[in-house]
């Protein structure tokens, strides 16, 4: 999967949401053929970032829960960086994924690795600080826009529910890494054409 990442990214169309453009703005320089858009609620984030561009990158402020209906079947690519479990309606920005991408697109959301099963998350001793982090960061940046409030620790196991249910995901486009990056679980989604 990872190597079609990279194939999808070497010549394609890219966009990140989340992130902060930190990621994109790497991955602009890996693939100076590629165009790439950074897409974040945070207007003071987007400014910063338009100041010290790439000529392959574009900064747009936006909601990721809305994403425009001019960008259906737009991106080649998508890469979401922790940030799915702090949007307000999480289940919008699911659909729009699949709706976004063109139809050999790939997704991939990095979130935290945690399970949707409390008391086994429980009996792992760095669960305190991520529920702490959770309930006073994460769920707050959501319910302040009266969202969900799904948290860091909504779990691997709703992640994948709400991927199928909402995002119209099937369970043959969806791989689940969680070796990868410490405390984080990686979902890489296709359409259609399996993994």
């Amino acid at each position: 999967a990872v190597v079609s990442c990279l194939c999808s990214v070497s010549s394609g169309i890219n966009a990140e949401y989340g992130g902060r453009g930190l990621h994109v703005r790497g991955m602009a320089e890996a693939f100076p053929k590629s165009t790439f858009v950074a897409f974040d609620i945070a207007e003071e984030v987007i400014a910063q970032n338009r100041e010290n561009t790439l000529p392959n990158v574009e900064y747009i402020v936006g909601d990721f829960c809305n994403m425009p209906a001019d960008w259906n079947g737009t991106f080649d690519y998508l890469m979401i960086f922790d940030c799915m479990h702090d949007l307000p309606h999480p289940a919008e920005a699911m659909k729009g994924l699949r709706r976004v991408i063109k139809e050999d697109g790939i997704v991939t959301m990095v979130d935290i690795n945690t399970s949707s099963d409390m008391v086994k998350e429980t009996q792992n001793p760095v669960s305190a600080a991520l529920y702490n982090i959770s309930l006073h960061h994460c769920m707050s940046v959501s319910l302040a826009m009266e969202g969900v409030g799904l948290g860091a620790c909504w779990g691997v196991e709703r992640a994948l529910d709400m991927l199928k249910e909402h995002g119209g995901w099937e369970e043959g486009e969806i791989k689940v890494d969680t070796e990868s990056i410490v405390r984080h679980a990686v979902y890489v989604l296709t359409k259609g054409k399996g993994l």
